[in-house]
């Protein structure tokens, strides 16, 4: 079964606004990170409100009173899980837990989001636009961290160009060593299909769609923007396997990954 022209610019602008929601909806959640050791602060505000999740949109169960001491176990950006002195367990925004104070009487200095949150992170989703040769490519890739140096992707896409359109999926192994940069680098290697046909009409017995597997080696940078967010820029030299023979291309891409 094949798409007319109109079924495919359908079902790539669909792909493109289902990837800027995900994206937008990624904004207010982030990795959690936890903490070498508990923070012990003490509420200078009459009271804390305490949230049954990291988000506005989970009720608030419980308010800690005024001079309460609070131990601060992690975080997932700019929320915090704390604990008070009789073990009640909650989320507090970060504007809120920073009008606390330290041990040493000064007001709270709570870390910042950072690249080794990213790598500490399970789940990340993003998007990317790109070019295979002449065909220009977008793409939506969720990810899960298998370790802090290296994860596991899997990607849905489209190719659209003069002559052709078509689909592409697979997946990836990415290696990212270096936690402490702020534009880190990465290298990848992956497999996966490609099914693409041509536009104009061709004769009747002639194949419409074309199918072929592919695999590639990938190097690439991931530079960290702020709050849960990178840019993406990646090189890849491909090996393209049709029915009859193989080709060599060289395709690149750039996009954005949210960490959750």
């Amino acid at each position: 079964m094949t798409l007319n022209g109109f079924g495919q610019s359908w079902l790539r602008n669909k792909l493109q606004r289902r990837a800027t929601l995900l994206l937008a909806s990624l904004c207010a959640t982030v990795a959690l990170s936890p903490q070498t050791q508990a923070i012990q602060l003490q509420v200078i505000d009459p009271y804390l409100e305490m949230h049954t999740g990291p988000g506005r949109g989970y009720p608030i169960f419980h308010t800690i009173e005024q001079d309460a001491v609070v131990d601060v176990v992690s975080r997932r950006t700019n929320w915090y899980f704390v604990k008070d002195h009789r073990e009640r367990e909650g989320w507090v925004k970060r504007e809120s837990l920073g009008r606390t104070l330290a041990k040493t009487g000064i007001p709270a200095a709570l870390p910042d989001t950072r690249h080794g949150d990213y790598l500490q992170s399970q789940m990340r989703v993003g998007f990317t636009v790109g070019q295979q040769e002449e065909a220009e490519t977008t793409s939506i890739v969720y990810g899960y961290r298998l370790a802090s140096w290296l994860g596991l992707e899997a990607e849905l896409g489209q190719i659209f160009g003069e002559s052709i359109d078509g689909y592409t999926y697979g997946s990836s192994l990415m290696l990212e060593p270096f936690d402490n940069w702020k534009v880190a680098p990465f290298v990848s290697y992956g497999i996966g299909k490609q099914q693409w046909e041509k536009k104009e009409k061709l004769q009747v017995g002639s194949q419409q769609v074309h199918n072929s597997d592919y695999d590639f080696t990938g190097v690439g940078i991931n530079y960290y923007i702020g709050f849960n967010f990178l840019v993406r820029a990646e090189m890849r030299a491909m090996k393209v396997k049709g029915r009859n023979d193989t080709v060599s291309n060289t395709a690149w891409r750039i996009g954005f990954n949210s960490f959750f």
